[in-house]
């Protein structure tokens, strides 16, 4: 890539030298740009060809999720936006559902999936929020903030108002800051599946 900014630099100078003088700086300036854009898009592709693919996550845990996450998608309506999420073989489906009949579909749909001891349903009525006067996402945010939250093994999820904890944490004291905070950040019902790590 050096030689091709060469011989550019050459060229614009050739142009330059030839009698053309009154071209302007920034025409030649352009030209540096594009150049430079160049060598950028090549290292830009060159480098990402040469990256090596992200690893998947293959643990038992991983291929339950996806299969209760498929168990879910195959019932059409609410639950296809329902959160799947398998821990230490345990299931949990977390989101909203539109009617009693779609509720029941979700328990015969993830009653027998492979590689899941149990499933819990924590699903919501959809519309049934309570007022409350953070959204969701802000609910869910000041939990994560409030607890200071700097663990993958805990998901905090907020649906309708409602806190769903779910995970395994080290110590007792850790648990009751995350139920703590999700009752400082004001949800409107707190559902706890924290346990000890000790505990698994």
């Amino acid at each position: 890539m050096r030689v091709i900014r060469l011989l550019t630099i050459l060229s614009l100078l050739a142009f330059l030298a030839g009698g053309c003088a009154s071209v302007p700086l920034m025409a030649a300036l352009d030209m540096m740009n594009v150049a430079e854009t160049s060598k950028t898009g090549y290292d830009m592709a060159t480098g990402l060809s040469s990256r090596k693919s992200l690893e998947q996550d293959v643990s038992p845990d991983a291929q339950a999720e996806a299969r209760l996450r498929s168990a879910l998608d195959s019932q059409g309506g609410l639950l296809r936006y329902a959160v799947a999420q398998v821990s230490q073989g345990r299931g949990y489906v977390v989101g909203t559902y539109a009617s009693p009949e779609e509720l029941e579909r979700a328990r015969r749909a993830t009653r027998n999936v492979q590689g899941v001891t149990g499933v819990t349903l924590c699903l919501f009525p959809a519309g049934s929020r309570p007022r409350l006067r953070a959204t969701d996402g802000e609910i869910r945010d000041n939990i994560v903030r409030l607890a200071g939250i700097r663990t993958r093994d805990v998901r905090v999820h907020v649906v309708e108002g409602n806190a769903v904890l779910i995970g395994h944490v080290r110590t007792k004291v850790e648990q009751d800051q995350l139920l703590e905070s999700a009752r400082i950040a004001g949800a409107a019902s707190v559902r706890d599946y924290i346990h000890l790590m000790a505990a698994r």
